[in-house]
């Protein structure tokens, strides 16, 4: 069963005060009438939105519909040189007021989240320093870059820490050799090449995990993938895939041994590995690891992903 007020909270942080009808349009306006038709998804959101304004849990359909509508709610912006753009939709900046601050906090890190391909050319997702030499990513993308082996040397896989939009690219750094896995959680600790770290290009640090309503933003490089995700991903993504992307989101639960949390930030395949950064402090917050677009998307808690660490130096 759906939590009404843990729902209806989040409703209110995604609308407002908007009423049903005032909601649905603000979307159909941001996305395109044709997209969110009146009678069909639309018409269930609205209906859900009531019924939640009344006290009652929306039905399976509404709620399904209502969950579509605040995702499309969720940008994804691309980073040109070293910086997320600025939001297209004012009504985004009233969603994630502290958006502009993280805009500048965040610039010294991004050069430090790169995106892990094999060196026969095969995209495998993302990954992020947090030293010189030790790089985080998710156990499915070592997999990916091993054939399922789980070790590496130098000529299997490859990292570039910019792949930016309209932004001059620089030479990948080859991953050299693994740190450790684990086994439940889908985490792995790779080797690479050392990085000179400087004013514009520092390590990620990690804090604790957050709450359910905080504001986080997943940082990686979504693919193209419209066999899994066909809906609605030229609305949040145009056609440019495989360009490094801020994507701001909400936390909407968390897992009962505190190893995980869900969050509603806009992800595609490609994002595997992204960190998770507060939207207030910049700091890695959790490890995104799976999810599909418009659905749920899960993420390792960074206390979880720094315990590992510090076990993996």
């Amino acid at each position: 069963m759906a939590n009404v007020d843990l729902l209806l909270a989040r409703v209110r942080r995604t609308f407002g005060e908007a009423s049903p009808e005032q909601a649905v349009e603000r979307v159909r306006a941001i996305i395109g009438t044709e997209r969110l038709p009146e009678n069909a998804e639309g018409g269930l959101a609205r209906e859900a939105l009531q019924a939640l304004k009344n006290g009652e849990e929306p039905t399976p359909k509404q709620l399904a519909a209502l969950e579509m509508m605040m995702r499309m709610m969720r940008p994804a912006p691309k980073i040109v040189n070293g910086r997320p753009e600025d939001f297209a939709e004012e009504d985004f900046l009233k969603l994630f007021p502290a958006w502009e601050k993280f805009q500048e906090a965040v610039q010294p890190f991004v050069r430090s989240i790169g995106r892990i391909d094999r060196t026969d050319g095969q995209p495998l997702g993302t990954g992020f320093l947090v030293n010189e030499t030790t790089l985080v990513t998710n156990r499915h993308v070592l997999d990916g870059a091993s054939n399922g082996t789980r070790r590496l040397e130098r000529g299997q896989a490859i990292i570039s820490f910019r792949r930016e939009f309209q932004t001059p690219d620089e030479s990948p750094v080859d991953i050299v050799g693994v740190k450790g896995f684990h086994e439940t959680l889908d985490i792995a600790v790779l080797q690479v090449e050392p990085r000179v770290f400087s004013v514009d290009r520092q390590p990620l640090s990690l804090s604790s995990g957050p709450k359910v309503g905080d504001n986080v933003v997943a940082i990686g490089f979504p693919f193209n993938d419209p066999q899994r995700n066909p809906m609605f991903i030229g609305t949040v993504f145009g056609n440019r895939f495989g360009v490094k992307r801020a994507a701001p989101g909400d936390v909407v639960a968390t897992s009962t041994d505190g190893s995980r949390w869900s969050h509603d930030c806009s992800t595609l395949g490609g994002n595997s590995g992204s960190p998770v950064l507060s939207m207030d402090t910049a700091k890695v917050v959790g490890l995104h690891f799976g999810g599909t677009f418009l659905w749920r998307n899960e993420a390792v808690d960074g206390s979880a992903l720094g315990a590992f660490l510090a076990a993996h130096p």
